[in-house]
């Protein structure tokens, strides 16, 4: 949940964006849970777009880093990642510093849903899943595929 985060922070159709992407959805985690989070993370986006981008700022005009930037980026394709762009910097910077924090909000979420509304959203789907046949044969396909597997 915490990458959903992180990449809520980044814009879009970068490489960093890509690469922090593809791999969070081959790994097994709970796709679910990361694409929520990561859409959750968007709608507050405006509100944290100025903080990013002036953290941004300060982090890429630090004298120190400009000409180990300036070398990276001339390496073939590194301008795709645009680390060179404050908010992009800024995004991933504050996201990778927030991870503790977004695991811990996470936990609490999490905690929170099972002890208030995992029952009740289990009953509203089994009740969804006798009214619509293709629901239904679907947790019929699922349960058989439990059993299958050994789970009970």
């Amino acid at each position: 949940m915490a990458v959903g985060i992180t990449l809520a922070f980044i814009p879009g159709l970068t490489l960093l964006w890509f690469v922090l992407f593809i791999p969070m959805m081959l790994v097994r985690l709970n796709q679910a849970a990361f694409l929520g989070m990561m859409a959750a993370g968007k709608l507050f986006m405006p509100f944290v777009d100025p903080f990013s981008e002036r953290l941004g700022y300060f982090i890429l005009s630090r004298p120190g880093l400009y000409e180990p930037m300036g070398r990276f980026l001339s390496l073939p394709g590194t301008n795709w990642f645009r680390l060179n762009d404050s908010f992009v910097t800024g995004g991933f910077v504050l996201g990778i510093a927030g991870w503790p924090f977004w695991f811990l909000i996470s936990l609490i979420l999490v905690g929170l849903y099972r002890r208030y509304l995992a029952v009740k959203v289990k009953t509203l789907f089994s009740k969804l899943g006798g009214k619509v046949p293709l629901l239904k044969k679907l947790s019929i396909a699922v349960s058989a595929g439990r059993r299958i597997g050994g789970a009970a």
